[in-house]
């Protein structure tokens, strides 16, 4: 006899009841953490036109989104493969509000491609954006509520990485770098290839200014503190890059206080280059330094294809790929009873009590559907009554 066997696509997986018990509660977990903080949550549709949902910062995302033509309108239209662009879509075109703006977002998004390096195909996105402020304070507010949510999982030995990227961009600029060059040193710092970068550096013709602070921008990463002391010297090339500078240590004062949190600092971190805009984040769990938790960071300028250009910082996560680190919530067992297969208003009122204290209540085609020792609901001198099934019965 032959046998079927059903497959999923690469990348793409079921989630079994456990699995999804999990992931449910603590989506509740972070959605009850996010509207603590202020944070009204939308959901954007899982597909749109292209024109909204790949124009200004999500240009980047057209390789890893998935395409067809829409058989009402005949225009192209994308399953998201990132929920971000879409979230500032609803907070600039639909919400129109002055001031900050702060909103959460929980969904399923797709990609094109299967990177098992970064988990599954099919993420379970969830994340917060706040608009309207273009301060070192919504940074940290954003962080700080990174930080809370993964928390609030039970993740609590935490390392935060962070980065700037508009320092790389200001040093490129002192350099009077072409557009070229700058794309092939993003490229190289990108990919952290020290001889690559050490021989492109060599081929440039930098101030003797300069080239001190590009022999040294790969190595300047670590501790909070070494970093912190490497960089104060930076500060006397420009104003801008002195307030960038200033702007990082000021995120890194806030954090260095906190307790159970490590500070990782990487100057050099062009994460999101062409969609970011200064500061950049990111959080991994204690003892498992290569799996990314939560990312993040600011993209000021975006809205600007829909006739606004609006400030914008945020971060999100992969609730699917992080359920591994999470423990099982504690099991509430709930009492389950089995009711027959037929209609009658008095059962019916039965069952919605019991489903009203918490009761499981399963429907039973047959007797033998209610396992030995459970319970079940039979008619009794025309009254329904709970037994319990026993080899006697």
């Amino acid at each position: 006899m032959q046998q079927n066997i059903w497959f999923t696509p690469d990348g793409i997986e079921d989630l079994l009841p456990d699995a999804a018990k999990k992931l449910e509660f603590y989506r509740r977990q972070l959605l009850d953490q996010f509207e603590l903080a202020g944070y009204d949550l939308v959901l954007p549709p899982l597909a749109e036109f292209t024109d909204s949902l790949l124009t200004g910062k999500g240009q980047h995302l057209a390789v890893d989104t998935c395409r067809f033509t829409d058989q009402e309108s005949g225009k192209m239209m994308g399953v998201r493969a990132d929920m971000t662009p879409q979230v500032a879509r609803i907070a600039i075109n639909r919400l129109k509000q002055s001031g900050i703006v702060r909103l959460c977002y929980v969904g399923e998004v797709l990609k094109t491609r299967n990177n098992k390096a970064k988990g599954s195909r099919s993420p379970i996105e969830i994340g917060a954006e706040l608009f309207g402020h273009s301060g070192v304070e919504s940074d940290i507010e954003v962080i700080e509520l990174m930080l809370a949510s993964l928390r609030s999982i039970g993740l609590s030995e935490l390392t935060l990485s962070l980065g700037h990227v508009a320092i790389v961009d200001e040093l490129m600029r002192l350099a009077d770098l072409s557009k070229t060059q700058q794309q092939l040193l993003v490229d190289i710092l990108l990919r952290k290839s020290l001889p690559e970068y050490q021989a492109f550096i060599g081929s440039l013709s930098v101030s003797a200014e300069l080239e001190p602070f590009f022999d040294v921008l790969p190595s300047m990463c670590g501790d909070a503190k070494t970093v912190i002391e490497q960089m104060q010297s930076m500060k006397v090339l420009s104003e801008k890059m002195k307030t960038h500078l200033c702007y990082l240590e000021d995120v890194l004062q806030w954090f260095g206080e906190f307790t159970g949190l490590t500070i990782h600092v990487d100057l050099a971190d062009l994460r999101g280059y062409q969609y970011h805009t200064g500061m950049i984040f990111s959080c991994y769990a204690s003892g498992r330094k290569l799996y990314q938790l939560a990312r993040g960071g600011r993209y000021d300028g975006i809205g600007s294809e829909f006739g606004t250009a609006q400030l914008a910082t945020g971060f999100s996560l992969d609730l699917r790929g992080t359920l591994d680190l999470l423990a099982l919530p504690e099991a509430q067992a709930k009492r389950v009873v089995f009711a027959p297969n037929q209609y009658d208003q008095a059962l019916n009122d039965i069952i919605e009590s019991l489903k009203q204290q918490n009761c499981v209540v399963k429907r039973m085609y047959q007797f033998e559907d209610c396992p030995e020792g459970g319970e079940y609901l039979t008619l009794n001198n025309g009254q329904w009554i709970l037994q319990t099934k026993n080899s006697a019965a």
